[in-house]
C-alpha cells in the first residue's frame, strides 16, 4: 500500500509540475503579449507572487518523493533508469529556475511597468528561453514517470504469474 501511495504521489507532482508549465507556457505567455507591455508587466509581476513559493513547494515535493520512488524501483533496472532520469529532468528545471528565470523576474520587479527599459523584450526573450527548458524538462520528467510506472506494473504482473 506504500509503495503505491509513493507512486501515486510522484506521477501525481509530476503532473501538476509539467502541466504548470504547459499551462504557462502555451496560455498565459501568449496572452501577455497581447496586452501593452503596461498591463503584461504589471500582471507578470503580480503572478509572480504567487508563483514563486508554489511552483517551488511543487517542484521541492515532486523531486523527494521521486527519489523515494526511485529507491523504491531499484531492482527493475529499465524502470530504475527511467525515474533517475525524470530526476535529472526535475532538478534541471530547478536548476534553470533559480539560476536563469529568477534573477530575471527580481530585475523585472524593479522596472517601472509605464517605461520599462528599451531592452525589456530581449531580456524576455532570455526568459522565455529558460521557461522552454524548464517545460520541455517537466513534460519530459513526467512521461519518463508514466513509462517507469508501466515497466514496474509490467515487472509486477510477470512476478505475480510465476
Amino acid at each position: 500500500m506504500r509503495f503505491r501511495f509513493i507512486k501515486f504521489v510522484t506521477l501525481l507532482f509530476a503532473g501538476l509540475i509539467a502541466g504548470t508549465f504547459f499551462y504557462g507556457t502555451f496560455c498565459v505567455l501568449p496572452a501577455f503579449y497581447e496586452v501593452s507591455p503596461k498591463i503584461h508587466l504589471t500582471f507578470r509581476t503580480a503572478l509572480m507572487q504567487y508563483n514563486k513559493v508554489l511552483v517551488m513547494l511543487l517542484v521541492l515535493i515532486g523531486i523527494g518523493f521521486n527519489i523515494i520512488y526511485l529507491h523504491q524501483i531499484r531492482k527493475i533496472k529499465v524502470a530504475n533508469i527511467l525515474c533517475l532520469t525524470a530526476l535529472i529532468f526535475t532538478i534541471i528545471s530547478l536548476a534553470v529556475t533559480r539560476f536563469g528565470s529568477v534573477p530575471i523576474n527580481l530585475l523585472m520587479k524593479t522596472w517601472d511597468p509605464s517605461s520599462p527599459p528599451s531592452d525589456w523584450l530581449l531580456i524576455l526573450k532570455k526568459w522565455n528561453f529558460y521557461n522552454s527548458i524548464r517545460t520541455i524538462t517537466s513534460i519530459g520528467s513526467f512521461l519518463l514517470l508514466l513509462l517507469t510506472n508501466e515497466i514496474q506494473n509490467t515487472n509486477d504482473n510477470k512476478i505475480k504469474q510465476f
